[in-house]
C-alpha cells in the first residue's frame, strides 16, 4: 500500500479534500448566480433557493471528508478518526460543548461593546423569550449543517494541517475556512451592501481569527461537537441577538461577531493560544497533537 498520514490516508487526499470542497461550494452557488440573486441589506430575507444552496454547500466538507476517511479505514474508525466517535465522558462532553457555546457570546459582547464606544452600535434592551425561543428551536433544527461544515474542517483538515507548526496550521486552516466562503460573501452574505473587494478580505480575515478559535476548541476537546457547538452559536445565537438587542439597523461589518469590531477581541484569544502552546512545547519539548488517531497498515 502507499504510505500513509496518521490519519490513515495517503497526504495526496488533502488536495482531493479541498478541489472537491472549493469547487463543490461554487457549484451550489451556480443557481443564485443564474438568478442574479445579491444581498443588499442586513435585513433582507433569505430566498428558499438561496437557503436550499446554502445548505448543499455546508454539506459538501463533511460529505467529502467521510467519504475519502471511510475509503481509507472503513466506517468504524474513520467515525472515531474524524472526532465522531465520543472522546471523553459524556459530563466532560457537555462541559466542552457548553464552553463551545460561550466563547463566541464572550467574542461578541466584547466586540460589540467596542462597536458601541466607535458609535457603530446602540444596545437597546435584552431579548426576551419571544426571541430566544425561536432561535433556539431553528438552533436544533441547524445542527447537521453546521456538523457538516466542522466534519470537514476540524475533523478531517486540521490534523493534516498541524504538521507545519500549531499555529500555523491554525491560522492556515482558518484562511481556508474563509476562502471557501468566497462564493457567498460575494452574492451579499455576510456583508450585505458593501463592494465585494472590502467584503472578501474581510471575510477571510474574520474566519481566520474566528476558525482558529474554533479550532483550539476542537483540539481541547478532543471531538468535532464542541467546535460545531462554537460555530453554530455564532450564526444562529450571536448574529441574530445583535439586530434583536439593537436601537435601529445593524450593519455587520462593523458591529456583530463577523465585524471588525471583533478582530481586537479575537487577535487577544489567539496570541493567548499562541503563547500557550509556546509554553507547553517548552515544557514538553513538543506541541500536542490533536487527539490519538490509528494508522492504517502499510
Amino acid at each position: 500500500m502507499k504510505p500513509t498520514s496518521a490519519s490513515g490516508h495517503s497526504r495526496s487526499d488533502l488536495p482531493l479534500f479541498l478541489t472537491i470542497s472549493f469547487v463543490g461550494a461554487w457549484l451550489a452557488m451556480v443557481p443564485l448566480w443564474a438568478e442574479g440573486l445579491r444581498r443588499t441589506s442586513a435585513g433582507q430575507g433569505t430566498p428558499r433557493l438561496a437557503a436550499l444552496c446554502m445548505i448543499l454547500m455546508m454539506l459538501v466538507p463533511a460529505l467529502t471528508a467521510f467519504g475519502l476517511t471511510v475509503r481509507g479505514l472503513g466506517p468504524r474508525r474513520a467515525a472515531r478518526v474524524l472526532g465522531l466517535a465520543r472522546a471523553n465522558p459524556w459530563r466532560h462532553e457537555l462541559r466542552s460543548v457548553a464552553v463551545g457555546l460561550m466563547i463566541p457570546v464572550i467574542l461578541t459582547a466584547a466586540g460589540l461593546a467596542l462597536a458601541t464606544l466607535a458609535g457603530r452600535y446602540a444596545p437597546a434592551h435584552l431579548p426576551g423569550p419571544a426571541t430566544v425561543v425561536p432561535l433556539v428551536l431553528s438552533a436544533l433544527l441547524s445542527v447537521p449543517l453546521y456538523f457538516g461544515e466542522e466534519l470537514g474542517w476540524q475533523g478531517y483538515l486540521l490534523p493534516r494541517l498541524l504538521g507545519l507548526g500549531r499555529i500555523r496550521g491554525l491560522l492556515l486552516g482558518g484562511a481556508i475556512w474563509g476562502a471557501w466562503h468566497v462564493p457567498m460573501t460575494a452574492l451579499g452574505g455576510s456583508y450585505p451592501g458593501h463592494s465585494i473587494l472590502l467584503g472578501i478580505p474581510v471575510a477571510v480575515v474574520t474566519a481566520t481569527l474566528l476558525g482558529t478559535v474554533i479550532a483550539t476548541i476542537r483540539l481541547s476537546t478532543g471531538s468535532v461537537w464542541a467546535a460545531v457547538a462554537a460555530h453554530l452559536c455564532l450564526n444562529e445565537f450571536t448574529l441574530p441577538l445583535t439586530r434583536a438587542v439593537s436601537g435601529g439597523p445593524v450593519d455587520p461589518l462593523f458591529a456583530g461577531p463577523l465585524s471588525i469590531s471583533t478582530w481586537p477581541v479575537t487577535a487577544l484569544a489567539v496570541l493567548g493560544v499562541w503563547i500557550a502552546g509556546r509554553r507547553y512545547a517548552r515544557g514538553r519539548g513538543r506541541l500536542p497533537a490533536p487527539q490519538e488517531q490509528p494508522t492504517a497498515s502499510r
